[in-house]
């Protein structure tokens, strides 16, 4: 049985969620998605908020981002 831990670090959130890890640590840098350090130092986020965060954002490109040929 598998089972989602509560804490995860960002790779295995980012994994969770189906993001990049960038995406992920861009989350905590905008205050959308809090974390914390665990003790081996490494920055960890609860794994119900990656999910509730990642449920909000939209994918693709922001609305008036040209395409790479031209196309919106």
């Amino acid at each position: 049985m598998n089972t989602i831990k509560e804490w995860l670090t960002i790779p295995q959130a980012a994994l969770l969620v189906g993001r990049k890890k960038t995406a992920v640590y861009d989350w905590v840098k905008d205050g959308r998605l809090a974390a914390r350090i665990g003790v081996n130092g490494v920055k960890l986020v609860a794994s119900k908020d990656a999910l509730r965060v990642e449920s909000t954002v939209k994918r693709g490109r922001p609305a008036g981002t040209a395409s790479r040929n031209g196309d919106n």
